[in-house]
């Protein structure tokens, strides 16, 4: 009797995929074979077979439970299951002082507290699974002072500082399946950037250094940057590191 194939199943939950690094992640993973892809954001720009869409406003406290549902789903000890906590916010960039109550609690939903609450139910997933993997896109503006960017540089420290708790709870319980990291892209060609490019000066006193990295060029793909997010997703052991910067691949 010829032996059964093991069916292996690779499912990735991906906030952020209307454009930008989350599509290109989600775009680089669908071209491959036993894959699929939950994309989670406002509006959906991807067509295929193996990709569901979740219409989700991560601002929005009460649209978490549509997407904590996926995590509920039947899974087997062959699959692998990984998070990718994308969706980010740097708007606006302005002087603390300046900021609205709304402008404060909405940023904070999206970039931090959606992403730990998404952690905090990924990780509720009962351990017969093969493995797990999250990956919080994290940005160099969590360990550096940029005036204008004090709500979305520490909401970014703050999310390398929970995916550091959180990769330590893992080890300390013997949850070797379980790799959590927090990776800043670099600085990518993306509508973020666009929107950075857009302050004043007296908001944003870097500005211009933003605008010559657009006009030389200098500025990752999100298709480039993709596939070393796509290199930690495969290989997690060999990333020893739980926060660090992708241009270290």
């Amino acid at each position: 009797m010829a032996n059964q194939k093991i069916f292996i199943m690779h499912y990735y939950f991906i906030t952020g995929t209307s454009f930008g690094l989350g599509k290109a992640i989600a775009e680089a993973l669908l071209q491959r074979e036993d894959v699929f892809v939950y994309g989670i954001s406002r509006t959906s720009s991807i067509s295929h077979t193996h990709y569901k869409h979740v219409f989700a406003d991560l601002s929005n406290p009460s649209q978490l439970s549509s997407i904590i549902e996926l995590f509920e789903a039947s899974f087997t000890n062959q699959d692998s299951l990984y998070l990718i906590n994308n969706a980010g916010v740097i708007d606006p960039i302005k002087y603390l002082g300046d900021f609205t109550a709304e402008e404060i609690l909405l940023l904070m939903h999206v970039n931090l507290i959606s992403p730990i609450q998404l952690m905090n139910a990924f990780l509720k997933i009962p351990q017969g699974v093969k493995r797990r993997i999250i990956i919080n896109v994290s940005s160099g503006a969590a360990s550096k002072v940029t005036d204008g960017w004090s709500l979305y540089g520490s909401s970014k420290a703050a999310l390398d500082h929970a995916s550091l708790h959180a990769a330590k709870e893992m080890e300390l319980n013997g949850k070797a399946n379980i790799h959590i990291f927090s990776v800043a892209p670099g600085v990518i060609d993306t509508l973020m950037q666009a929107k950075i490019r857009a302050v004043s000066k007296h908001s944003f006193s870097m500005v211009d250094r933003f605008i010559d990295l657009h006009e030389t060029n200098a500025l990752d793909t999100p298709e480039q940057v993709a596939q070393k997010y796509l290199k930690i997703l495969d290989v997690p052991q060999e990333f020893p590191k739980v926060v660090f910067s992708a241009r270290e691949i």
